[in-house]
């Protein structure tokens, strides 16, 4: 099943950075193969939590990180960033600690 799995991941990486003109000679839409490959990949994130929590991490520290002048262009707040992964990092620790988890 896992080889299944990277080899779903993988045909649709390389089919969605193909030129358009060879996505379209093989009748597919570009869109749709990068829909599926999102969906692919947060299915098999929700499936290992632990490696989910870890990218979860990664992303909202890159954020909480960026300059203020790309956030703001993006008209995100590097304060909300901040604030979720301090939630993240925290609430697995309160879990473990209050015996929950």
């Amino acid at each position: 099943m896992q080889a299944a799995f990277v080899f779903i991941i993988l045909f649709l990486t390389i089919s969605v950075n193909l030129p358009d003109s060879i996505i379209s000679r093989m009748g597919f839409d570009a869109d749709i193969l990068m829909a599926a490959l999102v969906a692919v990949v947060i299915t098999g994130l929700i499936q290992h939590k632990n490696l989910l929590l870890i990218i979860l991490v990664i992303f909202c520290s890159i954020f909480a990180n960026m300059p203020d002048e790309v956030m703001q262009k993006w008209g995100l707040d590097n304060d909300y960033f901040f604030g979720i992964l301090v939630a993240l990092v925290v609430t697995p620790i309160g879990a473990k600690m209050s015996g929950r988890y």
